[in-house]
């Protein structure tokens, strides 16, 4: 396989304007280009909005009847589509629908004088995630030449530097029982190879975690899985309100997170906290990022260690009424993997966040619907 990057991420959304607005507030996203009607694009209205090496395309039906309608009548907004660079778009594809993946649209070539060439083929899953395939023969050419249309790019409300670098990995949340299921489809499909396994332990939850990556780590799928004989929990919770299994987050990568996070903040992005008594155990941990504990301590951020280096993370509070999908920041100084000791952090930074949104009577019930976090 050739697959090697993620290209971008889809959002299938209820409004794309409105989802637009909010990442480039929020996030110092700009509008980098536009679909509709009159431009042949006959799934309603399509923005793609970029930022450092991050591209996102939101996208709204045109038509209650069409299928982006009912995913977004289904799973409220959320990722439909992960895309992958690929060098051989018509060989991925053939290989990925021999394995078993869904052939949702057959290899594709949009060009356009002057704007570049980009073949596009796009394979699904067993659950409806999609995978676009993209092959850009001109790698500074336009995004989708003759389907999206360039916009001037204003970039008055962005940070004076890019905060985000790229889209390091993508979470998965899935059903009981389909974790190596779905392992294997990535590396029967994709090609891409499992490289860590983590059983993590929250508040009478237990969940199971395994990473696939491809060789060069620009594409990471973090997969999770509740145990059955575990406590109704997050994962219940996204699973139950999503309407199955999905993306559950983003996390972005970042140069130097304490920049990010200060000037995120100040844009109106919440972050979830951590209690005080995790920063008084890092000495013990042997941990040093080269932050100094007291910033780690008023930012909330959360560091670990694999066999290669430390990584610092943190996530965001969901903006959406569901409380499904949510965002991360992350930055490596080396680190390859996962550290174990973030990964529960992380995820009871989660449950502090359902226990408090739900209330302690209701957090053993699905969550109810709640405004967007701005």
């Amino acid at each position: 396989m050739t697959v090697h990057a993620v290209d971008h991420v889809g959002l299938q959304v209820a409004d794309a304007a409105e989802a637009a607005r909010y990442f480039c507030e929020a996030y110092g996203f700009h509008i980098e280009a536009e679909a509709g009607p009159g431009t042949g694009f006959t799934d309603g209205h399509s923005l793609v909005l970029a930022h450092g090496g991050v591209r996102l395309v939101v996208t709204s039906a045109g038509d209650p009847g069409q299928p982006g309608a009912e995913f977004v009548a289904r799973h409220g907004d959320g990722v439909r589509d992960v895309a992958f660079s690929s060098t051989d778009v018509a060989a991925d594809f053939a290989r990925a629908v021999a394995a078993g993946a869904e052939a949702v649209q057959e290899p594709r070539v949009f060009e356009e004088d002057g704007a570049g060439r980009v073949v596009v083929a796009v394979i699904g899953t067993h659950e409806g995630l999609h995978h676009s395939l993209v092959q850009r023969d001109t790698p500074d050419g336009a995004f989708l030449p003759g389907r999206y249309r360039p916009l001037p790019v204003e970039t008055s409300g962005e940070p004076a530097a890019p905060l985000l670098r790229s889209v390091d990995h993508l979470a998965l949340c899935l059903t009981p029982g389909s974790l190596d299921t779905w392992v294997s489809f990535y590396e029967q499909a994709l090609g891409l190879r499992h490289t860590y396994n983590e059983s993590i332990k929250v508040g009478g939850q237990v969940m199971d975690s395994k990473v696939v990556q491809d060789e060069t780590r620009g594409i990471t799928f973090t997969m999770v899985e509740p145990r059955a004989e575990g406590k109704r929990g997050q994962l219940h919770d996204f699973l139950d309100n999503f309407g199955g299994p999905g993306v559950q987050h983003i996390a972005f990568g970042t140069d130097v997170i304490t920049d990010a996070v200060r000037s995120l903040s100040e844009r109106g992005v919440e972050f979830l906290s951590t209690p005080a008594e995790y920063y008084n155990g890092l000495a013990g941990r042997g941990i040093d990022v080269g932050v100094d504990t007291e910033v780690l301590r008023e930012l909330s951020l959360l560091v670990d260690q694999d066999e290669w280096g430390h990584l610092i993370q943190i996530f965001t509070r969901s903006p959406y009424p569901r409380r499904t999908v949510f965002f991360e920041l992350i930055q490596r100084v080396e680190a390859r993997t996962f550290g174990s000791g973030n990964i529960k952090a992380l995820y009871e930074a989660v449950e502090r966040e359902r226990t408090r949104a739900a209330g302690p009577d209701e957090a053993e019930s699905p969550a109810p619907a709640m405004t967007a976090a701005r």
